[in-house]
């Protein structure tokens, strides 16, 4: 098995956190603080209307939803639901976890670490 050491020597076997987001309706801004090391563990979301309908949104690098780089496309039928995980390295988001709002209502779970 790999050592999986980060570059400044700590583990990646440290547990992921959540940052959880429910009933959105409008953009998510710094979700998750910008932080060195900060990685994207994986999400899971959900379409959360009481009318089901179609929501889409953006997991986004960056400190607002709408000025970020996209990461991840959020696209949910009615009533279904999505959820990934990129372990055990992530995706690298060192500017922070934005959410950014296109239609519809939805819950997203941000899974996150910061390895240093």
């Amino acid at each position: 098995m790999a050592n999986l050491v980060s570059e400044g020597g700590s583990g990646l076997f440290i547990p992921a956190s959540v940052n959880v987001n429910a009933l959105i309706t409008a953009d998510v801004n710094a979700a998750v603080a910008a932080t060195a090391g900060l990685r994207l563990m994986g999400y899971s979301a959900k379409e959360s209307a009481a009318a089901p309908a179609a929501a889409t949104a953006i997991i986004v690098h960056g400190a607002t939803g709408a000025g970020g780089t996209a990461v991840i496309n959020l696209n949910l039928a009615l009533s279904t639901s999505n959820t990934a995980w990129f372990g055990p390295d992530g995706i690298a988001c060192p500017n922070g976890l934005s959410i950014d709002w296109l239609t519809g209502r939805l819950d997203v779970e941000l899974f996150y670490k910061v390895v240093v």
